[in-house]
Order: C-alpha cells, then structure tokens, then sequence
C-alpha cells in the first residue's frame, strides 16, 4: 500500500504538523517526489537543496504573481487592488527589477549599514534596560520585535512624535501575509496601506525641499545616468524595507534564541566564545529560517527537477526544505554550530537575493550578543511556544523567557 505524500492545505501553516514540524512533511516529500504536483493549491512544490538553488538562480522564471496560471493559489488569492498595486523589487523581473536594485543599491549600501551598528546597539541597550529588572518578559513583544522597527525608523528619518503611528503602521502592514482574508481584513490592510503610503509621500515632499541625513533623502539623490527613482518608487521601497526588514529580523532573532535555549551545549559555546554568535545565527538561518519559501513562475514550457511544467505554473521553492536536505548537511535536523559547511537559502538567491541581508545579520548579531552579555542566566520560561500563522514568515507568536 503506497503511502500518499502531504499535498495541498497540508503544505500550508492551516497544518499543525506543518507549523511546528515540516520536516516530517518535507522529508516524506523528498522521498518521495521531490518535485510534487500539488493539484490543490496549483503549484510545483520543490525540497531539494539542488532543485531550489537551480530555480532562485534561473533568470528566465519570473518572480510576478500576475503571470501565473489562473488556477494557482497566487491567481485564486490575489484581489483586483493586489493586481494594480505598485510592484516592489520583491515582484518585478527584469529590466525593471535591475533597474530599481541597481538605484537603490547606491543608497542601501554596506557602508551605510556599517554606520548603523552604533544605533543598533544604542536602541539593543534601550530595550533592555527596560526590562532589566523583570523576573520574566516576551522575547517578541519586548524586544525582537521592537528593535527592527525602531532602526528602520531611525534609517528613515521617522521623528520621536510619529514613532507610536509608525510602530502601529508597521504591525499592520505585516497582516499582508495572513492567509486569513477576509473583507474586514483586506479592509483594515488597505486603510493601513494609505496612511503609512501618505506619511512617506510627506516626507519626501520635505526632504526634497530639505534633505536630511537618511535614507529618504538618500533615495531621493540616488542619480544613475539620469535616472531617478519616483515618489512612488522611493514609497514602495520603503514599504519593502519596513515589511521585511521588520519582520524576518524579529523572527530571526527569536528562532535564534528558541534554538540556544533548547540546545545548551550549544549556547555553552556562544557563552565561552561570544564571537561564535554569528555561527548560531547562520545555522537557525539553515535549519529555522525567518523565510520558509519563494515564489517563481514559468515563463514558458520547461523541465523543473527532471520534471516538465507548463508555461504560468507556480513553484514553490521550500528555502527551509532545502536547509534540510541530507544530501547537503549530515544530520540535517539538529542544531550545530560548529558545522563546517553553512549553506543555507534563507536569504534566495540569484539576482533576487535579499539585499537586507547585511542589515538582518548586523541587528540579530548585535541583539543576540548584548540580550545574552546582560541576561547570562536566560531561559525558557516554560510557557507553550506556538507557532505563527503566517503565508510567508515562520516564527513563535511568543516566547517567554525568565532571566
């Protein structure tokens, strides 16, 4: 009798097993068929670490929602003001794409992420300080969470008297990637999706006629043969770094904290190395990523793993899958810091890698190593650690710690 592989609402997080143990469902995958037609929800879902790495390095598929078939679960979700949206990096291919990378490159730039390692730090110690004499306090909501907010803040220019509207903008615009949508919620993610839009579009209206030291203003003066980015362009931009920057940081910070804590050996090796912060991140970046999977589309008739795909065909790329496939990393499933090889697809790749990724690594090392210089002690409070319900973003709702 031929076991049937999880397909459909079973590779959602509508799944228990899938939100807190994909990996029972991705190894059955991999398995066996590793490159699955899931009928449901009208996709190609891929497990393999060599089949996702082929596919984020494929310039010929294409990353745009719009161009997939009708009845894909992207097509079936997707509503008329998602269509007429403005497209971020996130969703555009080429020439588009290398055009808005290339402009916003210059301002996004290391050197401008290395200059934010002072602030980082400064708001780190702030958040602490806060709740430095609590007997016990929500990782999440206190502190990892918060942080990435309050620098991307700072990034922008946001001044002290909008930061209570920009935290409450920010928590609303992550709602884009609940699979719950409902007319109230579309709703409230369109009345959010306005004010934040407004806010920026006043701030770039003064910085334009006052630049500041920020990124606003430093996307403002981005020049490249003439070209500019628009309003519009600088808003979208700046809506991306405050979605994603916000909250694959909480959560990879958090992820982080949930592995040291269930793995003491391994914390034992951060504590007496606290360097060795940056090995820890790395390996929940592999084994618990912030980001669970992609997107592509085919552009055409083509071969996906060995296997033949129709023009408009959805696939789903497994990033976390591909962290854990055996045929990369031995012993897959535990968390080690002393593993040699680190490859992991946590941040894609190709021509769409995740240009925060330096300022994701910055904040995490700089949070994880000054949370663990002041609360030596840490530990799981004991509370039940459940899982987000989220389309994109794997993290704990909470996560409860005594110090």
């Amino acid at each position: 009798m031929t076991t049937a592989v999880p397909t459909g609402l079973q590779l959602t997080v509508f799944d228990e097993t899938f939100r807190n143990r994909p990996h029972e469902y991705f190894d059955a995958l991999r398995q066996a068929e590793p490159v699955h037609r899931d009928t449901t929800l009208g996709r190609v879902v891929l497990t393999r670490a060599a089949d996702v790495a082929a596919v984020l390095k494929d310039r010929s598929l294409s990353v745009d929602g719009r161009k997939a078939a009708p009845d894909s679960i992207i097509q079936r979700l997707m509503t008329a003001e998602d269509r007429d949206a403005p497209r971020s990096m996130l969703a555009l291919d080429d020439p588009d794409h290398a055009r808005l990378r290339r402009l916003v490159t210059h301002a996004f730039n290391a050197r401008a992420i290395e200059g934010m390692r002072p602030h980082i730090a400064v708001v780190a110690d702030a958040l602490l300080d806060a709740v430095a004499d609590a007997a016990e306090f929500d990782l999440i909501e206190d502190y990892a969470s918060p942080l990435p907010i309050i620098v991307i803040a700072e990034m922008l220019g946001v001044g002290a008297a909008d930061r209570a509207d920009f935290r409450r903008w920010s928590k609303g615009l992550a709602n884009v990637f609940s699979p719950l949508r409902t007319p109230e919620h579309l709703a409230g993610l369109k009345a959010n999706s306005d004010e934040l839009s407004a806010y920026f579009a006043r701030a770039i209206a003064e910085r334009r006629a006052a630049p500041r030291d920020d990124l606003i203003s430093a996307l403002i003066a981005v020049e490249d043969n003439g070209d500019r980015l628009s309003t519009q362009e600088i808003i979208t931009m700046c809506n991306l770094l405050l979605l994603a920057g916000n909250l694959t940081t909480t959560d990879l910070i958090g992820n982080t904290v949930l592995a040291l804590l269930q793995n003491p050996e391994q914390r034992a090796k951060v504590m007496a190395a606290p360097a060795r912060i940056v090995d820890a991140i790395e390996e929940t970046l592999r084994l618990d990523p912030p980001v669970m999977q992609s997107l592509r589309i085919a552009t055409g008739p083509r071969a996906v793993g060995g296997v033949d795909v129709g023009e408009g065909t959805a696939i789903t790329p497994f990033l976390m899958a591909a962290g854990q496939d055996p045929a990369v990393h031995s012993n897959p499933l535990s968390f080690d810091i002393d593993r040699l090889d680190k490859t992991h697809f946590a941040f894609g790749g190709g021509v769409h890698f995740c240009l925060g990724a330096p300022l994701a690594r910055a904040e995490a090392e700089i949070a994880l190593s000054r949370l663990l210089a002041r609360f030596p002690d840490l530990a799981l409070a004991g509370q039940p650690i459940e899982r987000n319900i989220s389309a994109a973003f794997n993290g704990v709702k909470a996560l409860w710690v005594k110090t």
